[in-house]
């Protein structure tokens, strides 16, 4: 397959002390694939710190151990040790790639620095939360509402993946769609197929399509829903996915609001790409 052009720069990992290791895999996997710089952001809120040194403050230990004062010097520890933890899975993950790679500690909460450090062309990694509760926290809340007022796009990875192999899936609502020329650079730099999920019929769509299969010497498949579902519904887009394995879902975000893409990253327990909905991917091939 001849290599397509991507306006993609750089995946951005946030970590945290309860991110799952196999994220840190995917982001690295991701930047291996499309030769992308790899940064991992260790983020440390420092009113943690300003908490555990105020006075009054008390931490719950289980198994019966009751309320007790938070001890600084155990609990700094503890924070630097997650912090090597991190650092160590990040190189383990890392190790083999060949792009630039960066670990950095930041200390200021996950919402800021997202919107502080997040760029056009960059991809922000994001775990999903291991529990329900997890998953309403304000915390989690502020972070996935800044990735996606970013100007990145946005990786959500589910708690467990289902496979690590399967075609790329697009959903476009329009023949134009940044989502279709976006899955198709993945799906070749993983030698996948890819799947478009239709949710438009429009008489240039299927020149549009032959042209893309043309230039990259993809395979592509048609999935037609019949139209565009609303933001907060999935039901036309149920009965298509259960049609695929896929590895991937890519779309752009007047298609899929946060909670619809975490909830596809849940359901199917596979990554979902979201991108700006004015992403601009180059037609030409790369010489």
């Amino acid at each position: 397959m001849a290599a397509q052009p991507h306006m993609f720069k750089r995946v951005v990992l946030g970590l945290e002390p309860s991110a799952p290791e196999q994220t840190t895999r995917l982001a690295a996997e991701l930047a291996g694939l499309l030769h992308l710089e790899l940064l991992g952001l260790f983020f440390e809120d420092p009113g943690l710190r300003n908490l555990a040194a105020f006075p009054f403050a008390r931490e719950f230990r289980l198994l019966g151990g009751g309320w007790h004062p938070i001890e600084l010097e155990r609990f700094s520890n503890e924070l630097e040790f997650a912090i090597r933890n991190a650092e160590r899975l990040f190189a383990n993950a890392a190790r083999d790639l060949k792009t630039r790679c960066q670990f950095e500690v930041i200390r200021e909460a996950a919402a800021q620095a997202i919107d502080s450090i997040s760029r056009s062309g960059d991809i922000i990694v994001i775990a999903e939360p291991a529990t329900p509760v997890g998953r309403v926290a304000q915390h989690f809340s502020w972070l996935l509402n800044a990735a996606f007022h970013s100007a990145a796009a946005v990786m959500l990875v589910p708690t467990q993946v289902a496979r690590a192999r399967g075609p790329v899936v697009a959903i476009a609502v329009d023949p134009a769609d940044p989502s279709i020329r976006a899955a198709a650079s993945i799906a070749i730099a993983a030698n996948e197929d890819l799947i478009i999920v239709r949710a438009h019929e429009r008489e240039s769509d299927d020149l549009e399509i032959r042209k893309l299969a043309a230039e990259t010497g993809l395979t592509i498949k048609h999935v037609f829903t019949g139209e565009a579902p609303p933001l907060s519904e999935l039901a036309a887009f149920a009965d298509a996915f259960h049609r695929v394995q896929e590895r991937l879902v890519v779309a752009t975000r007047n298609v899929l609001a946060p909670e619809p893409a975490l909830s596809i990253a849940s359901s199917r327990r596979i990554p979902v790409l979201v991108i700006a909905q004015n992403e601009s991917v180059p037609m030409a091939l790369r010489d």
